[in-house]
């Protein structure tokens, strides 16, 4: 009878490690027209999408703490969470547990940066 109850609960360790696997940090490379993105995060992702051909990519996942994060990204323009912005041709996103950075800017003045760029796209395109 105890042999059955250890490997019942060796089973149930097993599963729960399992299951813990899956809430451990991703970290995937996609390349979305000109821009690198990379996804290191900790938590499960409830979706990814990236066609390179076409320039858009879909993230959405929830961190181990709870925080859920949306980013899409098409052509230049990126949305985080529902706010927009703009990146420049070649730049680099990462999708970390803090936020979004954007090249090797840390997640603050990324936010700033996506804004400027938004900004002058729309202030240009009003004139």
């Amino acid at each position: 009878m105890f042999s059955v109850l250890k490997k019942t609960h060796s089973l149930g360790l097993v599963i729960v490690g399992l299951l813990a696997l899956g809430a451990c940090t991703h970290q995937k490379v996609h390349h979305v027209g000109s821009h690198k993105v990379t996804v290191s995060r900790h938590g499960f992702e409830k979706k990814l999408q990236s066609d390179k051909n076409l320039g858009t990519f879909e993230y959405e996942g929830v961190s181990s703490t709870g925080k859920s994060m949306k980013v899409s990204i098409n052509g230049e323009k990126v949305r985080v969470n529902g706010v927009a912005g703009m990146v420049k041709p070649g730049d680099s996103v990462l999708i970390g547990d803090e936020g979004v950075a954007v090249n090797s800017l840390d997640y603050g003045e990324s936010e700033k940066y996506l804004r400027a760029n938004s900004n002058s796209t729309e202030t240009a395109i009003r004139n």
